[in-house]
């Protein structure tokens, strides 16, 4: 087959939203995407939890959450595991590159979460640099072969 796709390295998704029509909106996009969605939370306690219970290879996480725990606090957690995380937000933090893959800015369609979370792909799973997606920063750094 000349013209195959890849197998994708990121599939399963953890979507952190605390607004639950964005939340709605998100999942479905993804599901359509091709995406299994293994959970839709409100809050950082509650991405944990799954965390825990479940495999993911990537987070689609606001940073204002309900709870106590912050989108920052579960970014880093969520990092030092070897998970990528897209942060969907109205404002790209100054700390972004910190915490995450790419920031994607709301409001966005939904052809650019699914292209947003391709870019993730190809930077953590290939190692090649993202396309270019409207309103996405990232933050590729090549690693060495």
């Amino acid at each position: 087959m000349l013209f195959a796709s890849r197998p994708s390295c990121i599939t399963r998704l953890l979507v952190i939203e605390d607004d639950p029509l964005v939340a709605f909106d998100n999942e479905r996009t993804l599901k359509h995407g091709g995406y299994h969605v293994v959970a839709t939370v409100d809050s950082g306690e509650a991405a944990i939890a799954v965390l825990a219970d479940q495999q993911v290879d990537a987070l689609v996480l606001d940073l204002g959450l309900a709870g106590q725990m912050s989108g920052r606090d579960v970014a880093r957690i969520a990092r030092d595991r070897g998970i990528a995380v897209l942060l969907v937000t109205g404002q790209c933090p100054a700390d972004a590159a910190d915490i995450a893959v790419a920031c994607l800015g709301k409001p966005h369609s939904a052809s650019a979460l699914v292209a947003a979370l391709k870019a993730v792909e190809r930077m953590t799973c290939h190692n090649k640099p993202p396309r270019k997606v409207s309103g996405l920063t990232t933050f590729w750094r090549p690693e060495a072969v």
